[in-house]
């Protein structure tokens, strides 16, 4: 979080016991209160969800195969063109 972001928004969730005292544990050990914890913990695991949809990392063989995919000519999909000019039912 940006120094001197505002926290202006409540997250409330339920947990067993069992977490919440795995939680508490792992929060005294790392020396930072609950809510840090669990607030940095969900913000890391956002940012490695959202960075999974915008890179990913292919081999050398993989890059090779994706690269040669296009690199190759357009094929004509004759059903697939009709239906991009077909209405659609949501219209």
């Amino acid at each position: 979080m940006p120094a001197g972001a505002k926290k202006e928004h409540r997250i409330q969730l339920r947990a067993s016991k069992r977490e919440v005292s795995t939680i508490s544990r792992a929060a005294a050990s790392a020396g930072v209160s609950v809510s840090a914890f669990i607030l940095e913990s969900a913000s890391e695991r956002a940012q490695r969800t959202l960075a999974d949809q915008r890179h990913f990392v292919l081999s050398p063989k993989q890059w090779q195969a994706f690269m040669s995919a296009l690199d190759r000519p357009v094929r004509k999909m004759p059903r697939l063109e009709r239906l991009m000019r077909e209405r659609s039912i949501l219209e």
